[in-house]
């Protein structure tokens, strides 16, 4: 399998992230907000003034959910926050609190019907520790997905019909269908197998077209992939090996925002890949969807 003609990523804040991730679009204000999971750090970045903000927390963000109201939904090591970026304030939400310090919250993600989709793994990767949970605007919680490893992209098609899901230590992408009304996935399906030497699949996008955009851990790109044909369609090298999400975004969610990682890189490594834990962005020609926000009544 090879790779097709390739775009540029270009470097849109050095922030030297140790664990860059979960990178989110604010379609009401124009901001891109991600975290550095084990720097437990919040960022913000502003495209139109190039402005750059962080705040510091006590632990380890995994995810973050931006609220139709302004805030943000942070999904904390020991449970869940909601954060003001306005002024600041925290307060702790009685959601998926999580006692065990060998466990951490990693990606999640609104699904198009106001439910969080959120996952759990072991600090050390310990295999199958984890979970992927769906959590309704209420509150409650229910497993989809018990014994993951390392729970990561998550993409639902236009039609909202399909979910797509990684655990990256499978090497796979796999298709669920999905529905409001259904209480358990349904009619998994392996749609694409990546090859080991490509980098682990990592965060995840989907386009306009259906396209899915995977960050490779360990393979320095976000590659577009058909998961119809199970073909690699686009590809953007990033000067960073620790590739580990993307997002569209901008005013015609053109853009996409890519995050990096430190994490894992020797002295040699980073000497090699100075911008590594870095915010990239590239505009390769399709577009995003508009992401989906809600409030939790909570």
């Amino acid at each position: 399998m090879s790779d097709p003609a390739s775009f540029s990523a270009i470097l849109a804040n050095n922030a030297r992230a140790i664990l860059g991730e979960g990178p989110v679009w604010d379609m009401k204000n124009g901001y891109l907000f991600w975290v550095d999971i084990e720097g437990c750090r919040l960022h913000l970045h502003e495209p139109e003034s190039n402005k750059n903000t962080s705040w510091a927390f006590d632990g380890m963000l995994g995810a973050i959910l931006p609220e139709a109201r302004g805030t943000l939904l942070l999904a904390h090591e020991k449970g869940f926050l909601r954060f003001d970026p306005a002024n600041g304030n925290r307060e702790p939400l009685p959601l998926l609190s999580n006692s065990d310090p060998r466990l951490r919250f990693n990606d999640g993600k609104w699904d198009p019907y106001g439910n969080i989709l959120i996952g759990t793994m072991d600090k050390e990767l310990a295999p199958h520790a984890g979970q992927l949970y769906r959590v309704n605007r209420e509150g409650q919680v229910q497993t989809l997905i018990p014994g993951t490893t390392v729970s990561n992209g998550m993409a639902w098609t236009a039609d909202r019909k399909y979910f797509y899901y990684i655990d990256t230590p499978t090497y796979e992408v796999w298709e669920f269908n999905y529905s409001a009304e259904d209480k358990v996935l349904t009619n998994k399906k392996v749609v694409l197998r990546i090859p080991r030497t490509y980098g682990g699949p990592d965060g995840m996008t989907i386009d306009s077209d259906g396209m899915l955009w995977i960050a490779h851990w360990g393979g320095g790109c976000v590659r577009r992939w058909d998961p119809g044909s199970g073909q690699v369609l686009n590809k953007i090298p990033v000067p960073a090996p620790q590739v580990t999400s993307c997002c569209f975004g901008g005013t015609d969610l053109d853009t996409l925002f890519i995050t990096t990682a430190r994490s894992g890189l020797d002295r040699q490594a980073l000497g090699k890949f100075p911008l590594s834990g870095g915010l990239f962005t590239c505009v390769p020609g399709p577009r995003g969807l508009p992401p989906d926000s809600f409030n939790l009544n909570m």
